[in-house]
């Protein structure tokens, strides 16, 4: 019987997809000098969005990597900026973007009024991914939040679910995990032995991950039915 619910972070309660466009346009406002493109402010704005979007790779890029490339590619309004400038500028703002998946508290507390115990494990930064979970107001949902820069393991490591499950003292038998990655949420958690939820709409299904989701789901709504499973 299912006693324990792990849940990724970043599109699975949050929102990233969302927080990432709002960074973005402040962003934009903030260094680049939008004029210096040839095409209307609209088109420039979302010619420029698009950009960074790609560049990002969804998140699963060191921010080093892509402010080196964007000081490269695109044109700022101060020659003098520095990578380091970017990244003190992303760890002070990003996290203030944070918004909540639609209809993540809600099945956080009925999961909670069923008698599920709850969990959360994440990738990145400590000092980004506590910032969003206060934001967000969710920290009390869970019994552990595990940070991969805390625990010096990432996502897929199995060590990283094996951690979970040996703090909250459950079986992987008894756990699942939900999640919008099919390599780092999905094959990770199956390959640690828990049983797996994924929510599609973020990122593509690789064609060498074999590890199947017991349940593929489309919002979060659809976990209310649980215990019907």
């Amino acid at each position: 019987m299912t006693t324990t619910v792990l849940f990724d972070l970043d599109n699975t309660l949050a929102n990233r997809r969302h927080a990432f466009d709002s960074f973005t346009r402040q962003f934009i406002e903030d260094f680049l000098a939008t004029s210096d493109i040839g095409t209307s402010s609209m088109d420039n704005e979302a010619a420029l969005m698009e950009t960074i979007r790609i560049a990002d790779r969804n998140g699963y890029r060191s921010k080093r990597e892509l402010f080196q490339e964007l000081l490269c590619t695109l044109p700022f309004k101060d020659e003098r900026v520095t990578v380091r400038h970017l990244l003190e500028y992303w760890y002070s703002e990003f996290a203030g973007h944070t918004t909540m998946m639609q209809g993540a508290e809600e099945l956080l507390h009925d999961l909670r009024a069923q008698g599920f115990r709850l969990g959360l494990i994440t990738n990145g930064s400590v000092a980004v991914q506590n910032r969003k979970l206060d934001q967000l107001q969710l920290r009390a949902y869970f019994e552990t939040v595990i940070v991969s820069q805390a625990v010096r393991l990432d996502k897929p490591d199995r060590r990283i679910f094996e951690l979970a499950l040996q703090r909250m003292k459950v079986s992987p038998q008894e756990t699942w995990y939900v999640g919008d990655h099919p390599v780092n949420d999905v094959q990770g958690a199956s390959r640690a032995g828990l049983r797996t939820v994924w929510l599609e709409g973020f990122e593509e299904w690789p064609d060498e991950v074999i590890e199947c989701p017991q349940h593929t789901i489309r919002q979060l709504s659809e976990l209310h039915a649980w215990n019907q499973w």
